[in-house]
């Protein structure tokens, strides 16, 4: 039996906690993304093409808008409460499969400037996108995937209740080369509420 079809994602405007913001990303965000994502820091440990231009960028926007209208994806600028202009990251749930019981699954990524990192932007994020992936669309596992030796990444997931299952090896394409893949997740029953 094939899987039923993905079915567009409700936009959501925003998330927040009043300390950090998660919004839709747009073309007014194009230098923010194009400056960030080619931070040399942001391509060590993930899949963004390096060099990143421009041009990623615009095709990155692009990319958000088709994976909402497919149900496939949900990604949000990550922004300052107090400025919610300038994009400081990105956050999202990639690979949605919202079939199955107990519920879906999907995959979390992220990246986040250096000028915003060590004020917990990302573990807020983190926690923000994770409750809302569980709470509204249902799903019952947010895997998360990461190069080995990301410990940041590993840090902000491990404090936001996902579990470190392991390494695969050669577990992740990045930019056209297999490296090793630390792995985890969590699940909606781990989801602490308070």
């Amino acid at each position: 039996m094939s899987p039923l079809p993905a079915t567009p994602l409700q936009a959501r405007r925003e998330l927040s906690d009043g300390v950090v913001l998660l919004r839709q990303p747009g073309e007014s965000d194009i230098p923010a993304i194009t400056a960030g994502a080619g931070e040399p820091s942001v391509a060590k440990y993930t899949t963004v093409p390096h060099p990143y231009k421009q041009a990623d960028a615009v095709w990155f926007i692009d990319h958000v808008r088709n994976g909402w209208e497919a149900g496939t994806s949900a990604t949000f600028a990550v922004c300052d409460a107090d400025n919610p202009s300038a994009l400081l990251g990105m956050i999202g749930l990639h690979d949605i499969d919202q079939t199955g019981e107990p519920g879906g699954i999907a995959e979390i990524g992220y990246w986040l400037g250096t000028s915003a990192r060590g004020r917990g932007l990302m573990t807020r994020a983190v926690r923000l996108l994770t409750m809302w992936g569980i709470d509204e669309l249902g799903l019952c596992r947010i895997n998360w995937l990461a190069a080995v030796g990301n410990e940041a990444s590993r840090n902000v997931v491990l404090s936001c209740g996902y579990t470190f299952e392991g390494m695969v090896r050669l577990g992740m394409l990045q930019r056209g080369t297999r490296v090793d893949a630390w792995v985890g997740g969590v699940i909606a029953a781990d989801v602490k509420r308070s």
